[in-house]
């Protein structure tokens, strides 16, 4: 449960926030839409929610729903702690990373704007280059002769790397805990490895972006920098998918009317709260505003404008996420917790497919 720091009060559920004060209407409907009465307005919503969220007053979970988790939990946790084997307390920590990293996943960003592929045991990870190096001639000739066009394939090759992470927990935390410390010590594990794919990606992009497109500065998020920035790739007939922005630009998108008209909204409140924010001019963005700030990877006033994932980039999976129980006992120490393990490659394969913005 999320609490809100300056009051010590529990936060609520955004269905129970009421942004106006007591006797506004609430900001989302039983329905799971936000209450609105035109684009303008949802705009002007979407923007009491990210506040909520900041500042702790709205949770990011149905609270009731959360209390019957918990209720269940602590009994798997008084019997996975009591069972010596250890495989009802691995068999406890992959059904909450199931449930959570499921909820997580679809808060990153990294799999919604690179492709996804497998990669199976002992293939090398590789990506191929597309080039349009076949030329064809018209002769008017009758013994036409013709230059061959040579091809070559070429690949990159990214290399693998490990996302991982070490939950241990003294057996005297055990006895003393409730279900709460499980989960957040899970949700920290969890929460980190998905970070550390974004900053990656993020890092991937910072170097591509600037190989073909200009890097563009700005004093104010208008339609005419939107538009700059997503030509930059159009100009290469590589369709715009996605923007990536830092949250505080949606104050500069709220101050210029003209985005309004171009709005195509999206008022599902789950949907808002895995940072989709609706699209402009057929470009959909996102944000890691809603996360909490320590997991957040964009910077302020921060922009990158994204061809479609298959222009632009793969995450390769060698290994998915694997959690194995680990016990103390066997070193002399009184603990018990997991360790988690994920393997994978990332790529720009095209650098044209990425421009980078940042407010001045």
């Amino acid at each position: 449960m999320r609490i809100n720091r300056a009051t010590a009060i529990p936060a609520m559920p955004a269905t129970e926030f009421r942004p106006r004060g007591s006797r506004s209407e609430r900001l989302v409907g039983n329905n799971g839409e936000i209450n609105a009465s035109n684009k303008s307005d949802l705009m002007h919503q979407i923007k009491n929610l990210i506040d909520g969220v900041k500042t702790g007053v709205v949770a990011k979970t149905d609270q009731e729903d959360r209390h019957a988790v918990q209720a269940a939990r602590q009994n798997e946790l008084n019997e996975a702690i009591a069972d010596k084997s250890g495989e009802k307390w691995l068999a406890l920590g992959e059904t909450i990373t199931d449930e959570i990293y499921e909820a997580l996943g679809r808060e990153g960003f990294t799999r919604k704007i690179l492709g996804f592929k497998p990669i199976k045991r002992g293939d090398i990870a590789r990506i191929a280059i597309r080039k349009k190096d076949v030329l064809a001639y018209y002769i008017a000739s009758t013994e036409p002769t013709v230059v061959a066009s040579v091809v070559r394939q070429d690949y990159l090759h990214p290399p693998d790397a490990y996302l991982i992470a070490r939950i241990k927990i003294d057996n005297l935390e055990l006895e003393l805990a409730d279900t709460d410390l499980l989960e957040h010590k899970y949700n920290d594990g969890l929460e980190q490895i998905l970070r550390q794919e974004d900053l990656r990606t993020k890092a991937l992009l910072d170097q591509a972006s600037t190989a073909y497109n200009e890097l563009v500065f700005f004093n104010a998020f208008t339609p005419s920098v939107f538009q700059s920035m997503r030509t930059q790739i159009a100009r290469w007939t590589i369709p715009v998918a996605h923007a990536l922005i830092s949250v505080d630009l949606w104050d500069d998108i709220l101050a210029d009317t003209e985005f309004a008209s171009y709005y195509d909204p999206v008022s599902k409140h789950q949907i808002i709260m895995e940072g989709v924010l609706g699209s402009f001019y057929g470009v959909t963005l996102l944000t890691d505003g809603f996360r909490y700030e320590t997991l957040q990877v964009l910077n302020p006033g921060e922009v990158y404008f994204l061809g479609t994932p298959k222009a632009l980039g793969v995450v390769m999976e060698r290994k998915p996420l694997t959690v194995e129980n680990t016990s103390g006992a066997i070193i002399g120490e009184p603990s018990r917790g997991w360790f988690m393990e994920q393997i994978q490659s990332q790529v720009i394969a095209n650098s044209r497919a990425t421009c980078h913005g940042q407010r001045a």
